[in-house]
C-alpha cells in the first residue's frame, strides 16, 4: 500500500499530471462547463455580501427601563456611555414599546404588532389562541434573517425570552431559539431574568458552565463576548458588516451589581421617590424632552408619599434604588466598553447604535419591594421585617431584589404608572439613535410619535436593505411599523405612525392622531393571581397634545370622539389577534390545566435513564408546587458524594444528594430558610436504591422521608414559604449534577455524582378532589 503525506494536495497522491489547473474565467464571467476538469473554466465562487460601506448595528434593549431614569433624559443614575451616544445622534421623546418584555422584543425583532406575531403577553404564560401562543410565525422572518440574507454577520447576547418554555432546553425543537431567529451566534439566557452573579447560560445550542470568580458579573460578561465576537472578523472579513442585539439583563431584576457600584449609590436617594421625581421633571425641562407647564402626576392608589413612609421604610427603600442606580450603572460602563472596541476599530462612526427599553419602569415589587423576585413570583409579597434581614447585602449574590414601587412611578416621571398598564408610564420609554455616518444631528431631540414596530424597518432602510419577500421559503406578512429614517434630518416632520394599539393582560388603549382611549383594567401588577371583571372596565379619553401626562379625563365630555376611539380599537384588536382579553389569572389556570393534562397522561411518572441536566422547569416534573416520590438507582463509589436530584437554586430549590456517602436532602424555601435532613450512616459502595418522599402539609411545611433499599434512614420536617407554582424561571432540574447555583449554603452544590445513575423516577402525588 502507498503511503502518502498530506501537505495540503500532496502531487504524490495525485500525480503530476493535474498540478496544473486551467485558467479560470474572468471575475464576473459564468463557468463553462466540459466534460472533464481540464476542458472545462471555472467561474468566482460568488457569495452574497452585503453592500460595500453597509454600516454595523448595535441594539442594547435594556429591561425594566422607564422615561425618566437615564441621564439623558434627566435621569438621577449616571450613565455616561449612554448619554455619550445622545450627544452624537438622537433622542426620540415620543417612542412607545408594548408593556411587557417578551411582547416588545418579539416586535422589535419582526417589526410586526406583538399579538399578530402571536406574543400579546408573556411567553411563560402562552394560551392557546393566535395572539397568546408564543409561536412566532415563519412569516415574521426577523430583522436578524434579513440582514443575514444580505451579508450581515448576526449576533445576540443576553436575554431571548419570547420563546416557548417548554423549548428552552438542550432537546430544542430550536426554530425559536436566535439561531432560528436569523442570529449566526447566541450567548445568553432563555427566561425573563437572570441571577447575574450565577446565571444559567447558553452557549448557541449547548450549556455554558462558569468557572468560579469572586469577580463575575452577567453585563461584563456580555460586554466580553459583544467584544471578542466583534474582534473575530479579523479572520475573515475584518469590515463585514454586522447586527449586534444586546439585551441585558439590567435593569430588570435581580438588582445586581459589584459592591463598588453599591457603594457608589450610598445615601444618594435618601431624600426619597418624591424628591426625586420633582428633580427628574426639573431636568427634563431644562433638556426640552417635556413642556415647561408640565406637573408630576398624582401617586397611584396604594404608593404613600415619603413623607408618610417609617423611617425604617424611608431607609430600606432608598437601600432599593441605590441597588437599581448601581446596576445601571455598572450596565452602562460595560456598554461603554463595547462602544470604545468599536472606536478603536475605526468602526463607530459608521455603525448605527440604537438604545432602547422593552417597557417602562416595573412597579412588579409591590408596596414594600422585595428580597427576592422568585418570592414574588409565587404571589409571596414580602414585609418590611422580611426585606430588612437583607440590607446588608441588598443587590449582592445572597438576594434577588426588586425595588418597591414608588421608585417605577418616579422612574416613570413624567407619565403616569407602570410596566403591564396602557398608561405612558407603561409603554413611552427612551430610544437613543446614533449614526454619525449617516445622521448629520448631533445631540438632537425627535417628538414624532413611534413605536416599537418602526425598529426593524429603521434598520433595514439604514442598511440600504429591501424587506425580503420570502425568508426561509416563507412568504412574508407585511410590517406593522415604518421607518423612521424620514425623521433623521426633519425635527418637524408629521408621525408616520399616527396610530397604535396596546393591550396587556386586559390593560388596553388606543392612540391616534394626539387621542388616546385608555383602560386601566389591572393596575396592582405585581398580584398576577387576581381576576378584575371585564364587564366592569371604564374607558378614559386624553387630549394628548394638550395634556401628554394623562392627567386629564375627557371622556365624559367627547362622547363622540370616544366612541370613535373605542371602534377603531376594536378594529385594530379584530385585526391583530388581541380577542380574546385575558387575565394573568386566566392565563396561569391555563398553564396549571395543561400541567394537570401532561400528569395525568404520563400516569404522574417521568423516568429518566442516567445523568441529565438543563431541564427547565416547564419540562421537569412539577416537584416545586407538589408532593413527589424521587427513586433512583445507583451504583456508587465509597464514599460518595455529589447530586443525585436538584432543582432551583440559591434562591429556592433542593437537591437529594450525598455527603462522604450518606445520603442528604437540603431544601431552600422561597424565604431563604435552609433545612438540612441527613442520614447517620454512609451507604457501602456498589448498587443502591433510594427513595424520596416529599409531603406537602399546605404552603409552610411538609414531611421527608429518606429510604435506603426499603429501610428507612432519615427524616423530618421542611418549614418555610413553599412554592406556589416554581423555584426559579432561569434555574433548572438536573440529575447527577447541578448546573447553575445550588441550594447548599452560600449557593454551593453537591457537584457531580461520584458513580453511575442508572434509572431516576419521579413520581407526583396525585391531587385529591
Amino acid at each position: 500500500m502507498r503511503k502518502y503525506r498530506f501537505f495540503g494536495i500532496a502531487a504524490a497522491c495525485l500525480g503530476t499530471a493535474a498540478i496544473a489547473p486551467p485558467m479560470s474565467a474572468a471575475a464576473g464571467d459564468q463557468p463553462r462547463i466540459g466534460k472533464t476538469f481540464a476542458d472545462s473554466v471555472p467561474g468566482p465562487i460568488n457569495r452574497t455580501t452585503a453592500t460595500a460601506g453597509a454600516p454595523n448595528i448595535l441594539v442594547w434593549v435594556i429591561d425594566d427601563m422607564g422615561f425618566g431614569q437615564l441621564g439623558s433624559y434627566g435621569g438621577l443614575v449616571e450613565t455616561p456611555n449612554i448619554d455619550r451616544v445622545a450627544q452624537r445622534g438622537l433622542r426620540y421623546t415620543n417612542y412607545h414599546t408594548t408593556p411587557i418584555c417578551s411582547a416588545s422584543r418579539a416586535a422589535l425583532l419582526t417589526g410586526r404588532n406583538s399579538h399578530r406575531v402571536h406574543i400579546g403577553g408573556h411567553s411563560a404564560i402562552a394560551v392557546g389562541f393566535p395572539g397568546q401562543d408564543a409561536l412566532v410565525p415563519r412569516s415574521a422572518g426577523t430583522v436578524a434573517e434579513n440582514l443575514r440574507q444580505s451579508g450581515y454577520l448576526t449576533y445576540a447576547i443576553g436575554k431571548w425570552d419570547h420563546l416557548p418554555q417548554a423549548d428552552a432546553s438542550a432537546a430544542g425543537p430550536f426554530t425559536y431559539w436566535p439561531s432560528g431567529q436569523g442570529f449566526d451566534r447566541y450567548y445568553g439566557f432563555l427566561a425573563f431574568d437572570a441571577d447575574n452573579f450565577d446565571p444559567t447560560l447558553w452557549a448557541d445550542h449547548q450549556p455554558v458552565t462558569l468557572s468560579p470568580r469572586r469577580d463575575y458579573h452577567l453585563s461584563a460578561d456580555m460586554a466580553e463576548k459583544a467584544i471578542g465576537w466583534i474582534g473575530a472578523r479579523d479572520a475573515t472579513d475584518p469590515h463585514r458588516p454586522f447586527m449586534m442585539y444586546w439585551a441585558t439583563g439590567a435593569v430588570h431584576a435581580p438588582h445586581h451589581a459589584p459592591l463598588r457600584w453599591r457603594d457608589h449609590y450610598k445615601g444618594r436617594f435618601d431624600a426619597g421617590w418624591d424628591v426625586a421625581a420633582q428633580q427628574i421633571l426639573d431636568g427634563q425641562k431644562k433638556l426640552g424632552l417635556v413642556p415647561a407647564d408640565m406637573t408630576l402626576p398624582p401617586l397611584p392608589a396604594g404608593v404613600k408619599h415619603w413623607a408618610d413612609l417609617s423611617r425604617e421604610e424611608q431607609r430600606m427603600f432608598a437601600r432599593q434604588m441605590e441597588a437599581f442606580a448601581a446596576q445601571l450603572s455598572h450596565a452602562d460602563e460595560q456598554f461603554g466598553r463595547i462602544l470604545d472596541a468599536i472606536e478603536a476599530r475605526g468602526e463607530l462612526d459608521n455603525t448605527v447604535v440604537l438604545i432602547t427599553a422593552d417597557n417602562g419602569a416595573s412597579a412588579e415589587g409591590a408596596p414594600q419591594g422585595t428580597f427576592s423576585e422568585h418570592y414574588f413570583a409565587n404571589a409571596y409579597f414580602a414585609t418590611l421585617e422580611e426585606n430588612l434581614r437583607h440590607y446588608d447585602d441588598w443587590g449582592g449574590p445572597s438576594t434577588y431584589p426588586h425595588y418597591a414601587n414608588g421608585w417605577a412611578v418616579a422612574g416613570n416621571t413624567p407619565f403616569r404608572y407602570y410596566k403591564q398598564t396602557a398608561y405612558e408610564g407603561g409603554t413611552r420609554v427612551p430610544l437613543i439613535l446614533s449614526w454619525p455616518g449617516g445622521i448629520a444631528a448631533r445631540g438632537e431631540l425627535r417628538g414624532q410619535y413611534q413605536h416599537v414596530t418602526d425598529i426593524t424597518p429603521t434598520i433595514l432602510d439604514a442598511a440600504g436593505i429591501a424587506p425580503a419577500a420570502t425568508v426561509n421559503g416563507e412568504r412574508q406578512m407585511a410590517f406593522d411599523g415604518v421607518s423612521m429614517k424620514y425623521s433623521f434630518a426633519a425635527p418637524a416632520a408629521p408621525t408616520r405612525h399616527p396610530a397604535q394599539y396596546y393591550e396587556m393582560y386586559g390593560n388596553r388603549s388606543i392612540y391616534a392622531n394626539g387621542w388616546k382611549a385608555v383602560v386601566p383594567h389591572r393596575l396592582d401588577v405585581w398580584d398576577f393571581m387576581n381576576r378584575p371583571v371585564f364587564g366592569d372596565d371604564n374607558w378614559e379619553l386624553y387630549n394628548l397634545a394638550a395634556d401628554p401626562g394623562e392627567q386629564r379625563n375627557v371622556a365624559a365630555t367627547n362622547p363622540r370622539k370616544l366612541a370613535q376611539m373605542k371602534a377603531l380599537f376594536d378594529r385594530e384588536a379584530k385585526a391583530n389577534n388581541v380577542y380574546p382579553l385575558t387575565n394573568t389569572s386566566e392565563a396561569w389556570g391555563f398553564v396549571r390545566k395543561q400541567l394537570a393534562a401532561d400528569m395525568a397522561r404520563r400516569n404522574f411518572l417521568w423516568t429518566y435513564r442516567g445523568a441529565t441536566a438543563r431541564i427547565p422547569e416547564a419540562l421537569a416534573p412539577p416537584v416545586p408546587s407538589t408532593s413527589f416520590t424521587i427513586e433512583a438507582k445507583l451504583d456508587l463509589e465509597t464514599g460518595a458524594g455529589g447530586t443525585i436530584a436538584a432543582i432551583g437554586g440559591r434562591h429556592g430549590g433542593f437537591a437529594l444528594h450525598l455527603r462522604k456517602g450518606r445520603p442528604v436532602f437540603t431544601y431552600r424555601s422561597l424565604d431563604l430558610k435552609l433545612t438540612e435532613i441527613a442520614a447517620d450512616h454512609a451507604l457501602r459502595q456498589g448498587p443502591a436504591t433510594i427513595l424520596l418522599r416529599f409531603e406537602r402539609r399546605g404552603e409552610s411545611e411538609a414531611l421527608v422521608h429518606i429510604f435506603s433499599d426499603g429501610a428507612e434512614i432519615a427524616g423530618g420536617t421542611i418549614k418555610g414559604a413553599l412554592p406556589r407554582l416554581s423555584f426559579s424561571p432561569t434555574e433548572t432540574f438536573d440529575l447527577g449534577q447541578d448546573s447553575g447555583s445550588g441550594p447548599l449554603a452560600d449557593g454551593r452544590t453537591a457537584g457531580v455524582l461520584d458513580g453511575r445513575i442508572h434509572t431516576v423516577n419521579v413520581r407526583i402525588t396525585p391531587p385529591t378532589r
